[in-house]
């Protein structure tokens, strides 16, 4: 499958938005994924939160379960040590409550709600009371044993061991609650971690494919630039191989027989001029002068078939210098029509330096051509350094180049806007011989040379007010 032209150019314009779309894509995929992992940060960190409190819930049941447990050991114990009064229920007493006293601590530590917390002191100052009202039976055994004391201590033990167990009982439920509470809120945030998870990975998918996508018709366009790229090369390189070989026939073939009408015209012309008559001699002014000119014709070919191949190397090259060059080849004639050349500092760039030569001689010596009758030639060189945007009509490729931009005006005769792009097309006249002399191929190598440089050439003019010629050179030269 081939390319067109036009089919090139509505690629270039594609890939542009090829290129903002992936930007797009590529913006928009982080927002998300951003946004998305903040989310997910987020609703992990409850998840930690959750399960920690869970643990700490867990952790509190379990204190609140040793608690009871060391409780109701002591309550067991002081009872039975109330009837028997020895030695072992009263050691067992002692320790539970040596064991219980931490445990209560820790409990004070891990219950922090305050209505919860508030329960816990209760709990606390109920026990207080409970072993300030029984100890002094298994601490002093001196003290009173009687029966009715006994029922009574039994009775207050009664009243506090029950506040006890009631607060025992709401706390367990209070903390069973809250576990329950709590786990649920940890399984729900654990299923968003797992959406989110989800989401994230179709996010990226998602991006990913379409990127992958777009690059993957991306090159395959490229893969039909590169062979409709050949394929120009190719009919390039066998275009430039018969205009080489049209030079050389232009050189040698063509000259040949053009050397020798004009040989046999002054020879007829020495010979027999007495003998002929006036409009005999007409007719062989006339093929001298077309022949004249039929070389200057092939003379011009040759130089211009000579820039499509320059045969040498390019390297660094003043401008300042160029011009000085010029300056000085012209020196008659910008003598002779008392021109003016003003020019301000010009750059040093990577350049065929006889093809700038040839560029600043023709652009300098059409001014000259066509200055006003009677008003001394003035040629205006400025120079400053340009954004590829600001050229007209600039290939998509070279927009983020920067170009040096030379402009030459003068004062000369000008010429209608309509022809700023005639005057460049090789034999183009805008003018009759009689009026000019040349072949009109000074321009069209003008272009030639820019076009080896890869840059621009752009006229602009007004008939009567002079002409303006705007060069465009690349900054960072990529000549081949």
């Amino acid at each position: 499958m081939n390319l067109t032209s036009l089919q090139l150019l509505n690629r270039s314009l594609d890939e542009r938005q090829l290129i903002w779309t992936i930007r797009f894509l590529f913006g928009i995929s982080i927002l998300l994924i951003i946004a998305l992992s903040y989310s997910y940060h987020t609703i992990n960190q409850e998840l930690i939160h959750y399960s920690e409190r869970v643990d700490h819930t867990q952790r509190t049941l379990i204190i609140l379960e040793k608690t009871t447990s060391k409780f109701y050991q002591t309550i067991y114990h002081g009872r039975t040590y109330l009837l028997l009064r020895d030695e072992a229920n009263k050691r067992a007493i002692l320790e539970n409550i040596r064991e219980l006293n931490p445990l209560m601590d820790e409990l004070d530590s891990l219950i922090t709600p305050p209505p919860l917390n508030r329960r816990v002191k209760e709990l606390d100052a109920t026990m207080d009371q409970l072993y300030e009202r029984t100890h002094v039976y298994w601490t002093d055994s001196t003290y009173s044993t009687n029966r009715q004391e006994q029922e009574a201590l039994l009775r207050e033990a009664s009243v506090l061991i029950e506040q006890a167990n009631r607060i025992i009982n709401d706390l367990n439920k209070a903390e069973t609650k809250l576990m329950h509470n709590r786990m649920q809120s940890r399984d729900n945030y654990k299923q968003q971690v797992y959406r989110y998870n989800w989401v994230i990975m179709l996010v990226a998918l998602v991006f990913l494919s379409s990127s992958f996508i777009l690059l993957d018709r991306e090159l395959r366009r490229n893969n039909l630039y590169r062979i409709e790229l050949e394929n120009k090369v190719e009919n390039l390189n066998r275009s430039n191989s018969e205009l080489e070989q049209f030079a050389y026939v232009a050189s040698h073939d063509l000259q040949e027989p053009l050397r020798k009408i004009q040989s046999f015209s002054d020879r007829l012309l020495l010979k027999h001029r007495h003998q002929l008559k006036d409009d005999a001699l007409i007719m062989l002014d006339k093929i001298n002068e077309s022949a004249q000119r039929m070389q200057l014709l092939i003379n011009d070919l040759l130089a211009f078939s000579r820039l499509v191949n320059p045969g040498y190397k390019a390297q660094q090259v003043d401008l300042n210098e160029v011009l000085e060059e010029v300056k000085n080849n012209l020196s008659e004639t910008i003598k002779e029509q008392n021109a003016v050349i003003i020019s301000a500092e010009l750059p040093s760039l990577e350049a065929y330096p006889v093809q700038m030569t040839q560029l600043f001689q023709n652009l300098i010596s059409n001014s000259i051509k066509y200055s006003k009758p009677e008003v001394s030639p003035r040629i205006a060189i400025s120079y400053r350094l340009v954004g590829g945007a600001e050229i007209p009509d600039i290939k998509p490729a070279h927009k983020d180049l920067q170009f040096h931009r030379i402009e030459f005006a003068d004062n000369g005769i000008g010429f209608s806007p309509e022809y700023a792009e005639k005057i460049f097309v090789i034999f183009q006249r805008l003018h009759g011989r009689d009026e000019f002399e040349g072949t009109g191929i000074g321009l069209a190598i003008c272009r030639r040379v820019i076009s080896n440089h890869n840059g621009y050439i752009i006229a602009e003019g007004q008939e009567g007010k002079g002409a303006r010629f705007f060069i465009y050179l690349p900054l960072q030269p990529f000549i081949s």
